[in-house]
């Protein structure tokens, strides 16, 4: 408590402390999220783990860390010294560390390190639970100059730089991640869950499912997935060759059905079992759904698609321009054949027409026998609970 003037007014005898202009510490610590992620930690044992793989001063550092992103929702380093100014910190003696000095520590983090805390970490779970594996990746492009994992690949936000992947397994039982990868920037999405696939496998899980987003669909990854005796349950989307014909096969038969809908989701779905590829020698379960709030938006964006599309060649009509895949797609091209000169373009009526017939349905494809609902909830407990299916991005 700071004295004010009323203080020394009434009680002139007592000695004032000294005033320190500057301090690492606050005088007030915010101590509730931090209490929970070290009881949180104590009972995963997380604390020696890191202990025994980084050492004591690293293993603080990286809860430290941990707890900065988690309670911040942030991961800069330059904004770490602020946190550290007003929280309880892992690290010993509770010491704030320099932005600078924390780039320095995560470069000297040894791979032979990360890996041997893996193994500690999976080493003492049941591998004979049933549990699901929810696994999911993305890139992140990178400025930091010449790394070897670095490469140029398809990023999400392609800013014309090279990017790196990084890939993570999480257990849906048990709400615990599992297990984290990286990858060189043109590694794609399909290989990666073959890379994943083999890790599981080397630590010794036996009944797995994994729980995929629509970047994984492949007819190698299926295979894969079946050689190595693990199930799986994958997006779609409706557009797909193979679900639209199934899609059309179902058309009309349920998604005015009550007896369909799946209440928590707002769809109406139906199960099918067939192949999915003509060369399949094991048939699937195909979840096929419908939401009629969702068919309102996707025509909505594909008309506005098609619209701006119209607009861009009208632009460029009379001039010498070679249009994009996806304008073939929509249009036929007519050019002027004496100079090359693009002049029109004419809708396809019968892709257009046929896209806007499946706007609203999507698909789950699940190895084992499950009806529709179970398979959309088991979906949702991964992606539901990050926020991406209710806002149906597939």
């Amino acid at each position: 408590m700071r004295p004010n003037e009323n203080f020394r007014k009434y009680f002139p005898e007592v000695e004032q402390p000294e005033e320190k202009t500057v301090s690492c510490r606050s005088s007030c610590l915010k101590t509730g999220a931090y209490m929970i992620i070290d009881k949180a930690a104590k009972d995963l044992e997380l604390d020696t783990k890191l202990q025994d793989s980084f050492g004591t001063k690293a293993a603080g550092i990286m809860l430290d860390l941990a707890a900065y992103s988690i309670i911040t929702e942030g991961n800069a380093a330059q904004y770490y010294p602020d946190y550290a100014y007003n929280h309880p910190l892992f690290t010993p003696d509770m010491k704030c560390y320099s932005d600078s000095f924390l780039s320095d520590f995560l470069r000297s983090i040894k791979e032979k390190q990360r890996q041997d805390f893996l193994d500690q970490w999976n080493a003492e779970r049941c591998k004979r639970e049933r549990i699901y594996i929810s696994y999911d990746s993305t890139n992140k492009n990178c400025q930091a100059g010449d790394i070897d994992i670095v490469e140029f690949g398809a990023a999400n936000v392609d800013a014309g730089l090279p990017i790196f992947n990084y890939a993570v397994g999480y257990d849906v039982n048990n709400r615990e991640p599992l297990m984290y990868e990286k990858y060189s920037g043109n590694i794609n999405d399909v290989s990666q869950l073959q890379f994943m696939v083999d890790k599981i496998k080397g630590y010794g899980y036996k009944n797995i499912g994994f729980i995929l987003d629509r970047g994984y669909f492949s007819k190698d990854n299926l295979s894969y997935m079946d050689s190595s005796g693990f199930s799986f349950i994958i997006m779609v989307k409706g557009i797909k060759d193979f679900i639209s014909s199934q899609v059309r096969k179902l058309k009309d038969t349920f998604e005015n059905n009550w007896g369909n809908r799946i209440e928590e989701f707002e769809v109406y779905g139906k199960t099918v079992h067939t192949f999915v590829y003509a060369s399949d020698t094991k048939k699937r379960y195909i979840h096929i759904y419908y939401n009629a709030a969702k068919a309102v938006g996707e025509r909505v964006r594909l008309e506005e698609k098609i619209h701006e599309m119209q607009r861009f060649m009208e632009q460029h009509e009379d001039k010498e321009y070679e249009f994009g895949p996806a304008f073939h797609k929509y249009f036929h091209m007519h050019y002027n054949k004496e100079n090359g000169h693009f002049v029109y373009g004419e809708p396809r009526l019968p892709v257009i027409q046929d896209e806007l017939e499946l706007c609203g349905y999507f698909a789950i494809i699940s190895s084992e026998k499950m009806d529709a609902k179970d398979a959309i909830n088991l979906y949702n407990e991964y992606y539901g609970a990050a926020g991406f299916f209710r806002n149906y991005p597939y």
